[in-house]
């Protein structure tokens, strides 16, 4: 017990002072980190009355706004991140940054099938032929289908264990200034790791679930983007306050007496 204790002791310790580096106060860093598996659980709780839970799963119900709503967030920061960082000369950064952003706006017009059942237009024929919904869309056609789950995986994993990683080697690689566009904090981890979970519940334990846990990576989809959206927001917000503090000292000496 002493050692366990001694372990949650230094995890709280790391996690509060990973929180204060991102501007983060801990308490709220906690409610993040909660949120993802407070959402998950009560999802879950759902089952026991089944047309709410499938009112919560269905297309273009709740959780799927919320996910097109957490792309759109993360569409929205992405951008403004690689603008900001081409002009600090972060050049392969911001590129990377861009390219990140030109895949979550395409992942946000797949969540609602580019406003297809918005706006009532039909299917060409050759892609109703070739998907699985008979919509216009890219991810549920044969081929990419498969490929969807192994990106989300890889994505969901990356998440939840490079701030793990980091926060455990970071004492030799103090020289890394700019890690944290790279390593999400530690409070975002829930969400990304939720998401990894479930994708290698999938994977290794069950390939060909019923309808109720095949739904519920709805849920995990929007843990995973609801994680993205959060680190490029604590990422933006970090570039900001950094920008603010380097200019501080500027107006000072060029204020008037």
């Amino acid at each position: 017990m002493p050692a366990i204790h001694r372990w949650n002791t230094k995890a709280a310790i790391r996690f509060a002072r990973d929180a204060r580096e991102w501007g983060i106060r801990p308490r709220r860093a906690l409610i993040i980190a909660l949120l993802p598996l407070g959402i998950a659980l009560a999802t879950a709780a759902t089952v026991l009355h089944p047309p709410l839970f499938i009112w919560l799963l269905d297309e273009d119900s709740l959780v799927e706004w919320l996910q097109f709503f957490s792309l759109v967030a993360a569409g929205i920061f992405l951008p403004l991140l690689a603008f900001r960082l081409s002009r600090t000369g972060h050049k392969i950064m911001a590129l990377l940054y861009g390219v990140v952003a030109a895949g979550v706006w395409f992942l946000a017009g797949e969540e609602i099938s580019w406003g297809q059942r918005i706006f009532g237009w039909q299917t060409p024929e050759e892609m109703e032929a070739i998907n699985r919904q008979g919509e216009t869309t890219v991810h549920n056609i044969g081929g990419v289908q498969e490929l969807v789950p192994a990106a989300m995986l890889l994505a969901s994993l990356y998440g939840a264990c490079a701030p793990l990683v980091w926060n455990a080697v970071r004492g030799r690689w103090k020289h890394l200034e700019s890690a944290h566009l790279l390593v999400p904090p530690l409070c975002v981890v829930p969400a990304f790791g939720l998401a990894a979970a479930y994708r290698l519940f999938r994977l290794l334990v069950w390939p060909s679930p019923d309808y109720g846990i095949s739904e519920y990576g709805e849920v995990m989809e929007l843990s995973l983007y609801l994680g993205l959206a959060l680190f490029c927001w604590f990422n933006l917000r970090r570039l900001v306050v950094a920008r603010a503090a380097a200019r501080a000292p500027r107006h000072r000496l060029t204020a008037p007496a």
